[in-house]
């Protein structure tokens, strides 16, 4: 083999070995591939569904109302959706979700609702309110409160069904 190709074929291994390795330090730095395990997130995310989970540290300042976040309550590992932020107050009447006074657009279909209420609560300048797209079925913010930031895990991205491909996570409203 002449020297010039040993030498570009010696500088492509490096090359590809150098992307490999970059590649995976990003995905150890900066995403975390979780399985969805159960219904509480449908129609936006699926059992069986693997999410890309943005997952520094500082993202925890990012996330806000509509965001689809992973969270640990209890040492559970959760998959929510955002409904209310820091300084937020939030109330359910007949499982319309009120923030700050104002009926929130939500497309969840009816099958799906609850037709639950509770009285207006504000939240701290720490916390977030977290409810599930599949309210009959989701143990979430009505359960166990208001979530504090630290126990944010990340922020979910994309999702692969389990048939491959990815695609976006459902956004229902953000402000």
């Amino acid at each position: 083999m002449p020297v010039s190709v040993r030498r570009h074929a010696l500088l492509f291994a490096r090359v590809a070995l150098a992307i490999v390795v970059l590649a995976g330090v990003v995905r150890m730095t900066l995403f975390t591939v979780y399985r969805v395990s159960g219904t509480s997130m449908q129609e936006a995310l699926q059992d069986g569904d693997r999410i890309f989970v943005f997952d520094p540290s500082w993202v925890r300042e990012m996330v806000g109302v509509g965001d689809t976040v992973v969270l640990e309550v209890d040492g559970e590992v959760l998959v929510k959706r955002i409904v209310a932020g820091p300084g937020d107050h939030i109330a359910m009447q007949r499982g319309l979700v009120l923030r700050n006074g104002r009926v929130v657009h939500e497309e969840i279909p009816a099958g799906m609702n609850a037709s639950d209420s509770f009285p207006d609560t504000p939240l701290a300048d720490d916390e977030f309110f977290v409810l599930g797209d599949h309210r009959r079925v989701s143990v979430d913010s009505r359960d166990f409160g208001p979530v504090p930031r630290e126990h944010l895990r990340g922020m979910v991205l994309m999702r692969m069904p389990p048939s491959g491909g990815l695609a976006p996570v459902a956004a229902l409203e953000r402000s």
